[in-house]
């Protein structure tokens, strides 16, 4: 799951770490359930898992889960002794599980003999109990959340899978009830297994899934007592962002900006962690760093208008569709913020504010029709006219800012989101 990274997902420091505890307390049973046929299965350890066991698991959100699924045997780290945890799953590794896991509940073991190809046999039982179709296409290509989601909501019988939560078909904002994977994804997220990446519950379907948030599911769908209740928020319509609590630098972790100039004085002083893609003049003509983004990101950002001061609207609207365009075919699942051109001082006289405000106005338009979030981060930067504060003017007096101006601009960043 590039989860955009999903943080409804997270445990509460406190609570992870008790869990963690119980997970690894010498002796410790992991969840039980009484007696009851099939969950009872999942309480027989297959390895101890021990703080450290794998290099490049911090304490993390998904520690507790790579711990629950190391000592049940269904995960495991490389020949290397690392865990992988951003690293991706492929439907062969996918079915493995499925069969792991629906094998396991129904007779308390996972006893499977590996041929050639190593992953035959899970895709034959896969098959034949209905877990996967008849055709199983590509079994080593990375798998989809989507297609992840699919196998492993059958892997379990329905009543193993009973809802705690109430999600209305369509709910899950980008997956429609009428979609080809749409059943078992609603089934997961019904039964608290699946949470979604946002508030609003956002799964990013064609994304591919993360060894990290592998262990999650996985985890949740043996231990009922990991499965997570929640509401899902009706998400705002684009493109305007109402404020919110603001984010530390845990929610940016995803994230990326993309612009001119401003977006190195960003880089050097606003404080935020994140990738930062600066072209110095870059105007909506001649940008490309759009070609240079080093990763799938869940949240960018862009910065751009002041350098296309003097195009029309027309030509300047058609050349930011055209980046647009490009990002989106790179980066499917990410949310796009478009930023609002910055304002320039009253002294600027080779500017005007009202033509940056029609810029501005245009962008607005244009997230609303792309169905991007629209960002203004003027305001706190701004007198009441709308012309930059001179105690934010940068070295060239505007449109650079002074280090408290990208500060100010960084907590509009944080306490605006789509959540």
């Amino acid at each position: 799951m590039r989860q955009k990274t999903n943080r409804k997902n997270r445990l509460p420091k406190r609570c992870a770490a008790l869990l963690l505890a119980l997970l690894l307390s010498v002796g410790a049973a992991l969840p039980a359930f009484g007696a009851e046929p099939g969950f009872v299965n999942f309480q027989n350890r297959a390895n101890t898992y021990t703080d450290g066991l794998f290099p490049d698991v911090p304490d993390a959100w998904y520690t507790t889960y790579v711990a629950a699924v190391y000592e049940l045997g269904l995960m495991k780290g490389d020949t290397d002794g690392q865990f992988r945890p951003d690293g991706s799953v492929t439907l062969a590794e996918t079915a493995a599980l499925a069969a792991r896991i629906h094998q396991t509940y129904r007779s308390g073991s996972a006893e499977f003999d590996q041929g050639e190809p190593w992953y035959q046999v899970y895709v034959d039982y896969c098959r034949d109990n209905g877990i996967t179709p008849e055709e199983f296409p590509q079994p080593n290509a990375p798998a989809r959340r989507s297609e992840f989601a699919a196998i492993l909501a059958r892997a379990l019988p329905e009543n193993a899978l009973q809802p705690i939560n109430e999600i209305a078909d369509g709910q899950i904002p980008d997956v429609a009830a009428d979609s080809a994977d749409a059943a078992g994804i609603y089934r997961l997220y019904r039964a608290g297994v699946l949470t979604g990446g946002d508030a609003y519950g956002t799964f990013a379907p064609n994304s591919e899934i993360r060894r990290c948030e592998v262990a999650a599911i996985v985890s949740r769908m043996a231990y009922r007592s990991l499965r997570k209740t929640f509401e899902l928020l009706p998400k705002p319509p684009y493109p305007d962002l109402p404020e919110g609590e603001r984010k530390d630098d845990d929610f940016f972790t995803d994230t990326a900006m993309l612009g001119n100039s401003l977006v190195d004085g960003m880089m050097l002083c606003s404080g935020l962690k994140i990738d930062f893609y600066g072209q110095q003049s870059a105007n909506v003509l001649n940008f490309n760093k759009d070609s240079k983004l080093k990763k799938q990101y869940g949240k960018i950002y862009i910065e751009l208008g002041i350098n296309d001061y003097g195009l029309s609207i027309e030509s300047f609207l058609k050349g930011y569709r055209s980046i647009l365009e490009r990002i989106r075919a790179a980066q499917p699942e990410a949310d796009i913020y478009i930023m609002a051109v910055t304002p320039v001082t009253k002294a600027k006289v080779s500017f005007t504010m009202t033509h940056i405000r029609e810029m501005n106005q245009a962008l607005h338009d244009l997230a609303a029709e792309e169905q991007c979030w629209y960002l203004d981060c003027c305001e706190p930067l701004c007198t009441d006219e709308g012309y930059l504060l001179d105690k934010y003017a940068g070295w060239d007096g505007s449109p650079h800012l002074d280090a408290s101006g990208y500060v100010a601009w960084a907590e509009v960043i944080r306490t605006h989101y789509a959540q």
